[in-house]
């Protein structure tokens, strides 16, 4: 869908007065259009958490209905939202979905101005409205939800009040600033870290009605801040999921016929409490005695006992995210690699699991010609490769990057076109490689990334 200011003109107001103090609700998620790179079906997480703390909270009142889409038209998803005639929307946002549901939450708040607009999410953030496709989007989302959404969601559907100063006392929130859509954004005091072990599951809930891969959560939060990656929060002992809480969730997982789980940490071994409660709550319930697990590892803190828990698993698939080889180019983006370890805990990982080696083509620092040593690099490896194009995330890259990055991106899907060390033509010329390669080497072309077998093998 192709996204232009014209396009999202400023609401209309059909009706006026104060937003709706009523409990129907709506939540809206949407899945990437799937490619041949992008194989398996994964729920919003993000969206049944919310879901799961509404429920739970048992407000007085609450209608809650969900869309969880694959693909969808906007006039339709917008004429089954007026016949539900919600008073909260609530939009999980994405880079993939963003465009979307702006357009969607337009016509919504059009036909009636009182219903309050929620947009959460990773892509929720006043960085990518200030995007020039997306600035008159201002005039019609009235709040974001920064980070954490679970209680803050249920603290917003339960205020009576929900102007914008009745909502000020709600912790975690980008709220429209008085003065219209040229005000800016006003964001009220940080939510406080949540205990991961007091947030309802939904899988426990049975709330996540699909096949494909569970999603697994066992921490929040990353131990570095890379400027290119948007888990950038330490690591607090406070959210980490407890053995017990880990262990019925399996039980509710397994009550699907899902294939196994997506582990959606920043690393399996980036959490040393995290990985222990994981490990002792797999032996004490089945869950991976036959199915997959899929997770990250940093390769510098892999330790036997990681090699010997993802040995117990039915099958483990594992990526190694390196970004780079070069040093220098990671050292810009606030990373680092230990050339030292690298292939020995490859080595050890390939004895126990399929594993990936990820870099990232078009970062900041880099160039075409040490890109390209990387890639053949990778290539050389036995083992997979994924390839992804670096995008400029709204809470990394699109605010972190100095200026002398010279970052043009973009405002859509957010791709890097040129930066520092990279030509728009040169980048655009390697994406063109990358995607030659992919076709004749077995691999697979998607919109964000390139994925390859490994050398000779199937997958």
């Amino acid at each position: 869908m192709v996204v232009s200011a014209q396009k999202l003109k400023p609401a209309i107001a059909a009706k006026s007065g104060p937003r709706r103090s009523g409990r129907r609700v709506a939540l809206l998620a949407r899945y990437p259009e799937r490619d041949r790179a992008m194989p398996q079906f994964i729920s919003n997480h993000g969206l049944r958490m919310v879901e799961a703390s509404l429920r739970a909270a048992r407000l007085d009142g609450l209608e809650l209905r969900i869309w969880d889409m694959i693909g969808g038209r906007e006039e339709d998803v917008v004429a089954e939202l007026l016949h539900f005639d919600p008073d909260v929307v609530g939009f999980s946002t994405y880079i993939w979905s963003f465009p979307f549901f702006v357009e969607v939450a337009r016509q919504v708040k059009e036909e009636d101005p009182r219903r309050l607009i929620v947009f959460g999410g990773p892509s929720a953030r006043p960085s990518m409205l200030a995007q020039a496709p997306f600035r008159p989007a201002c005039a019609w989302i009235d709040v974001l939800v920064i980070n954490d959404g679970e209680q803050t969601c249920v603290e917003i559907v339960a205020a009576k009040d929900r102007s914008s100063q009745g909502l000020m006392t709600v912790k975690g929130l980008a709220l429209r600033a008085p003065g219209g859509a040229q005000a800016g954004w006003t964001e009220t005091p940080p939510r406080p870290l949540a205990d991961l072990n007091e947030l309802p599951s939904p899988y426990e809930m049975d709330l996540v009605p699909y096949d494909g891969l569970a999603v697994l959560q066992t921490y929040r939060g990353c131990p570095f801040t890379c400027s290119f990656c948007e888990w950038g929060t330490l690591e607090s002992p406070k959210r980490v999921r407890g053995v017990e809480e880990l262990r019925r969730e399996f039980s509710g997982m397994a009550r699907q016929p899902v294939a196994g789980a997506l582990l959606v940490d920043a690393g399996l071994n980036l959490n040393p409490h995290a990985f222990r409660n994981l490990r002792e709550a797999s032996e004490r319930h089945d869950f991976f005695a036959e199915r997959t697990l899929i997770c990250e590892v940093y390769p510098a803190k892999v330790r036997q006992e990681h090699i010997d828990f993802l040995g117990a698993i039915g099958q483990s698939l594992v990526g190694i995210g390196l970004q780079s080889f070069d040093n220098e180019v990671l050292a810009h983006v606030d990373r680092s690699y230990d050339e030292a370890r690298f292939e020995q805990t490859l080595h050890q990982l390939k004895e126990v699991a399929g594993v990936a080696i990820e870099i990232i083509l078009g970062l900041p620092g880099d160039t075409p010609e040490n890109f390209r040593i990387s890639f053949e690099r990778a290539r050389s490896l036995p083992c997979a490769l994924r390839v992804y194009h670096c995008v400029v995330l709204p809470s990394a890259l699109m605010v972190r990057a100095p200026a002398s990055d010279r970052l043009v991106y973009d405002p859509v899907d957010l791709k890097m076109r040129s930066c520092l060390g990279w030509s728009e033509r040169e980048l655009q010329r390697e994406c063109e490689h990358m995607t030659r390669r992919a076709e004749s080497e077995g691999g697979r072309s998607g919109q964000f990334f390139w994925i390859f077998p490994p050398p000779g093998g199937r997958w």
